[in-house]
């Protein structure tokens, strides 16, 4: 059975493999540790949103994800903006701002329950 680091290792290369993304940027371990870091604060993010609830966790967090990645408002999509803006260099992020955000939603649409358990591992480390 794999680590949760190794997992969500696995989920940030498949996330910055989906886009056109130059390999020689987006594929090298900085950018991995990069896309983990935003993972992690998204998944923050949606705790705080739902700290108040009693439902289980893990498929409410699901079915938040889901739902905020199909929906893919301008609040959801600035907040993932200014998340990826704090990690990436300022030309990196304008050239490839947008791209990382419609990875990211388009990874939230199909996230399995396996993918939120290992974030949220991660998240509360």
């Amino acid at each position: 059975m794999k680590k949760t680091n190794e997992k969500i290792e696995i989920l940030a290369s498949d996330i910055l493999g989906k886009q056109n993304l130059p390999q020689d940027k987006f594929g090298s371990v900085i950018m991995i540790i990069m896309m983990v870091a935003i993972l992690v604060n998204i998944i923050r993010v949606i705790q705080e949103c739902n700290k108040n609830n009693k439902v289980d966790k893990a498929l409410l967090y699901k079915q938040h994800i889901r739902e905020l990645s199909e929906r893919r408002g301008w609040f959801t999509k600035m907040k993932l903006r200014k998340l990826i803006r704090r990690e990436l260099k300022p030309s990196d992020y304008r050239e490839y701002g947008w791209q990382l955000v419609d990875a990211i939603l388009d990874k939230g649409e199909k996230v399995t329950d396996e993918e939120v358990l290992t974030l949220l591992e991660a998240a509360n480390v």
